[in-house]
């Protein structure tokens, strides 16, 4: 998501946008929803890291709730897009035991050697019927899915449509 991110400060500042602008020009509902599913979701990457040992019911709670907060949100320009692509991920993660499909040839072409470069929740996808759902789509040292390309598509929607243009200096 951080290609997404930067990719998407970019073209604002392009674009004349200021970024800083969103905290006072975007009001969330529940955003407490959104800031517990991120804490959440660390906490599980930590602890899933140091045990090695997946956690797929905790993972898609946490997942969920981000994905309610979306559907909540929807109407602020860019996030139903993000809420698309978030559902198209859980969906993934929900049919293959929380664990995201992930393409090995598409690793290979995007220059990672294999599933111990990724995070632990991933499983190569040739082990499954639905693993079009998951990551296949290779780029510079990163694997998308589909989903990730809605949710990359709505943050830089969400922030170059929701910062305000910036001001000419007068003088």
């Amino acid at each position: 998501m951080i290609t997404f991110i930067l990719l998407a400060v970019i073209l604002t500042v392009l674009l004349r946008r200021n970024p800083l602008t969103l905290v006072e020009n975007v009001s969330f509902k529940w955003p407490y929803l959104l800031l517990g599913s991120f804490a959440a979701q660390l906490l599980i990457f930590f602890i899933t890291t140091q045990t090695n040992r997946t956690y797929p019911y905790l993972t898609e709670i946490a997942i969920g709730a981000a994905v309610v907060f979306l559907w909540l949100n929807r109407r602020i320009p860019g996030v139903a897009f993000i809420f698309i692509g978030a559902l198209w991920n859980l969906t993934a993660l929900v049919i293959h035991g929380g664990l995201m499909p992930v393409s090995e040839s598409a690793l290979q072409i995007a220059g990672l050697s294999g599933l111990p470069e990724l995070e632990p929740r991933h499983q190569l996808m040739s082990t499954s019927s639905f693993g079009w759902m998951g990551d296949w789509i290779p780029f510079i040292r990163r694997v998308f899915s589909i989903g990730d390309l809605w949710i990359g598509a709505g943050i830089i929607w969400f922030l170059a449509g929701n910062s305000l243009k910036r001001e000419k200096n007068e003088g």
